[in-house]
């Protein structure tokens, strides 16, 4: 259960929004059991994810690099510093709740990123919840 290389694929290419969710949901609890803890800061650390911070016009709230493997929180945010991180974790994990060749991945580009901003929005939510 990392976000890069050893994903776990569940085969299914074509998963509906209610099944992604679900899914989101249910990788938020196996997170929370694997590391036994639902703190932000101790699973992008467990996971070897850096978290540096920044300031810039609060159009978007982080940012998830996952090339490098790094979060970047934006100090100008009017929200918590730990549902920053929990929404970007959600980026990182994202191709396990919608795998490529998901229905969600051949929408238009506008509709798919509204759709993953919803899922990360969710399971940040779960996450901070548990």
């Amino acid at each position: 259960m990392q976000c890069d290389a050893e994903t776990e694929r569940r085969g299914d290419a074509a998963k509906s929004e209610p099944s992604a969710l679900a899914d989101g949901l249910s990788l938020v609890r196996k997170i929370v059991k694997k590391f036994q803890t639902n703190d932000v800061f101790e699973i992008a650390r467990r996971l070897n994810i850096s978290i540096t911070y920044g300031k810039w016009f609060p159009v978007t709230l982080g940012e998830f690099d996952k090339k490098n493997k790094r979060i970047t929180v934006n100090l100008n945010a009017e929200i918590s510093f730990e549902k920053i991180i929990a929404h970007e974790l959600g980026h990182c994990f994202l191709e396990e709740i919608l795998p490529v060749g998901s229905p969600a991945f051949r929408l238009n580009t506008l509709k798919r990123e509204l759709q993953t901003e919803k899922i990360c929005d969710d399971f940040a939510e779960e996450l901070l919840r548990l």
